[in-house]
């Protein structure tokens, strides 16, 4: 399981924050106490709840990008969420992205060129089960495109190379079945 200690900017310049990822289907973020003798003991931070164990995170706020943003994965899935306030976490988005579960998430630069200046574009590396590496733009990761559906790769038509009387020999094969 990953785990990170980040900083957040909504917080004091000496706060962290502590996420880890788990097998009991949450994200906890943790906020060190700071609290004196006297005042009261900071509410704690509910968890961001998975319908699977987590198996991956990425506080893009450790990174040198400095968004509020935490993608998690589990299962087949990634989920971007705004960690401006780590007591209302709001789920950005969720991305249907491998086949099998994903077991790492990472940071990459690219360099571009924007306006005949070099500049860098953050990208998502995320690993898999399914032995495949995919790579995501950030900024598609944090708002999808709503022009294009979301497609998957279980989703798409693989060419089978066979001709047209060999696959209806195939189907017909299958139905006797």
């Amino acid at each position: 399981m990953d785990w990170y200690a980040f900083h957040l900017s909504t917080l004091s310049a000496a706060t962290h924050i502590c996420a880890t990822a788990s097998a009991d289907e949450t994200v906890q973020i943790t906020v060190p106490s700071t609290s004196s003798p006297g005042l009261p003991t900071p509410k704690p931070i509910p968890p961001l709840t998975h319908p699977l164990g987590v198996k991956a995170i990425l506080p893009i706020q450790l990174t040198p990008v400095g968004e509020p943003l935490l993608l998690t994965a589990y299962g087949d899935l990634i989920r971007t969420y705004d960690v401006s306030d780590p007591y209302t976490p709001e789920l950005l988005s969720t991305t249907d992205a491998h086949w099998f579960d994903v077991t790492a998430l990472r940071l990459w630069a690219r360099r571009i060129e924007k306006g005949g200046k070099a500049a860098i574009e953050p990208w998502v590396v995320s690993v898999s089960l399914d032995q495949t590496v995919r790579k995501w733009r950030l900024a598609d990761l944090v708002s999808p495109p709503k022009d294009i559906p979301k497609s998957s790769p279980k989703k798409e038509k693989i060419e089978s190379g066979l001709t047209a009387e060999e696959e209806a020999e195939l189907a017909e094969l299958m139905q006797d079945e």
